[in-house]
């Protein structure tokens, strides 16, 4: 999974260019997927309505699902965009973050726009490239594209350093940290167990394990 965050300031053209590579990536026959940070909030919810009763009666999440699709929403802390992205779309090849420049987890692609915002604002550490479309005084330490170069971003971006296998264990909700040899060794142990099944590929893409043990009448009482 290659992930990419598109920042910039309201006005400078981040949503459409978020458009146009979404639609580049999905033409070369990539799966690709989209995240919409909004640094004010918002509401998918109707006052009145059933999913909006839920959460006021203290739901810790509401999801709505019809046939044509889902949606859900859910009290987190914040997560960075990596995270995020492997969460909700584990199957993209590619995915896009557009929001403020304050997103966290990943390399920014930030757009200028001459009478908007002509300096960037980011960290030159934090970026994979610029996109203006005016000079940039005093050059720049990464790639810098015209809003109309497409074809040579989605390049850049497909060719970041693929991530590293995501290995993520949550206990009762709480997501828990783990060292390196930790995640190597679960791993190796889980792919060793799954392939050896039958009909089951060699080298799946995504596996996931869950053990809900919430019904489960053999478990010892709680300690006092």
């Amino acid at each position: 999974m290659r992930i990419a965050a598109v920042v910039g300031y309201s006005g400078s053209g981040k949503t459409r260019l978020v458009v146009r590579l979404v639609g580049e990536l999905r033409r070369r026959g990539l799966r690709v997927a989209a995240v919409k940070r909004c640094s004010h909030g918002f509401a998918l919810d109707t006052e009145g309505k059933d999913t909006a009763a839920f959460a006021a009666a203290g739901a810790e999440g509401v999801a709505m699902v019809s046939p044509e699709g889902w949606a859900a929403l859910a009290d987190t802390p914040r997560p960075d965009a990596r995270a995020l992205a492997r969460r909700l779309f584990p199957g993209a090849a590619a995915v896009l973050v557009e929001g403020g420049k304050d997103v966290r987890g990943t390399r920014k692609i930030e757009v200028l726009r001459a009478g908007v915002a002509e300096i960037p604002a980011s960290r030159p550490e934090e970026l994979l490239a610029l996109v203006t479309d005016a000079p940039l005084a005093g050059g720049a330490a990464v790639p810098v594209f015209g809003p109309d170069d497409v074809g040579p971003l989605c390049d850049l971006i497909l060719a970041q350093e693929e991530d590293m296998a995501d290995i993520r264990l949550e206990v009762d909700g709480r997501e828990v940290n783990l060292n390196p040899f930790v995640r190597t060794f679960i791993e190796r142990t889980v792919l060793g167990m799954v392939t050896s099944l039958s009909g089951i590929d060699p080298e799946p893409g995504l596996v996931s394990l869950v053990i809900d043990r919430t019904g489960d009448k053999s478990q010892p009482p709680a300690k006092p």
